[in-house]
């Protein structure tokens, strides 16, 4: 009669049970360990997010008055800011004046009289035009005064507008009218922008 071991299959079937449950217990030991890295690992994460998040806070609220400063004081410099450009603007314009006056006062031949200095700004989109009238006692004088405001970087367009003999005292002398233009005086706001037709 053939030999059966009848207690070696259930010998097998136990150890084959045993090493299942072996392997599903590592098995849930390595996701029970897993799970517990990542439950830590977000918790932890959330604590510096949480934080972090105070700590921005607490900079937010003490840089708060200082932003709140910043605004307050651009909203002062847009309120001055036109009035500083005018003023600006006005030093320029009396800057250039001071120059003009300045080198007619030095520069006028000394055998040449002033006598009248107009200036017309009709246009703003146009420069000052400036009038220079006076006397003198030839018309080589008249030349010399047109070839020294010619050289002054402030005046354009210098040129005679007349001459002519009058009678002046106890003598003759030439009367003179010289035009010229005020140099960067046109307002560039004022001037039109040009269409392409």
């Amino acid at each position: 009669m053939p030999y059966i071991n009848l207690i070696q299959e259930q010998r097998l079937a136990v150890q084959n049970r045993e090493r299942k449950a072996r392997t599903f217990f590592l098995a849930f030991a390595v996701l029970g360990t897993a799970s517990t890295l990542g439950f830590l690992t977000l918790f932890v994460e959330s604590e510096v997010a949480q934080i972090e998040a105070v700590r921005l806070k607490s900079h937010i609220e003490r840089t708060e008055p200082i932003v709140r400063q910043i605004e307050q004081q651009n909203a002062a410099f847009d309120s001055v800011s036109p009035k500083v450009k005018t003023l600006e603007d006005a030093q320029a314009i009396t800057a250039r004046w001071d120059r003009v006056l300045n080198h007619l006062a030095h520069q006028t031949p000394a055998e040449a009289w002033l006598t009248t200095v107009r200036s017309v700004a009709p246009d703003p989109t146009k420069p000052v035009n400036i009038t220079f009238g006076g006397i003198a006692p030839a018309q080589e004088p008249v030349g010399e005064f047109i070839l020294r405001l010619q050289n002054l970087p402030d005046l354009l367009d210098v040129n005679l507008k007349f001459t002519q003999e009058k009678i002046i005292n106890q003598g003759r002398g030439i009367e003179f009218e010289i035009n010229t233009n005020l140099a960067d005086s046109a307002d560039p706001a004022e001037v039109p922008k040009e269409t392409k037709s």
